[in-house]
């Protein structure tokens, strides 16, 4: 009984999920629940997987047009609630809910995925976790482009 008890002890770590391996699953979450046209489903992801500061934490959202280089039109608004945070798997959807995932790399508290949309948009996600379980999102970043 013992023995049975000592091996379950040396077993545990190796049952866990380790850091990185929670953070890729939840980036790979994120590029699963894009490809999904549902608003309750954005929400619960966000209340799941983002930091509440995160959640309060005022947006920026830049969108920018180009031609040849050259921004035609350029765009900033704020928000600051769990909605606008959720509204923004709209577009995601739109944009890379029928794409695939290229790559998904964690390093440090950093994961960057790259997804491909079959329009030939690439869609590049950089997400800051929190250093301690249950290692949440804490920052997100998207670069969009051809």
């Amino acid at each position: 009984m013992n023995s049975l008890l000592a091996f379950l002890l040396l077993l545990t770590p190796y049952l866990q999920d380790t850091r990185e391996q929670i953070m890729e699953k939840r980036a790979r979450e994120m590029a699963r629940v894009m490809s999904v046209n549902d608003p309750a489903q954005w929400r619960k992801f966000v209340q799941e997987n983002y930091s509440q500061s995160l959640i309060d934490k005022p947006m920026r959202a830049k969108v920018e047009t180009s031609d040849n280089g050259q921004v035609v039109s350029s765009n900033s608004q704020t928000a600051s609630n769990l909605e606008a945070k959720a509204a923004i798997f709209e577009q995601l959807h739109q944009d890379f809910g029928d794409g695939e995932i290229k790559s998904v790399k964690v390093s440090g508290n950093q994961a960057e995925m790259v997804i491909f949309s079959p329009a030939g948009l690439r869609g590049t996600f950089k997400l800051t976790f929190d250093t301690a379980k249950p290692y949440l999102i804490t920052g997100l970043g998207i670069d969009a482009g051809n």
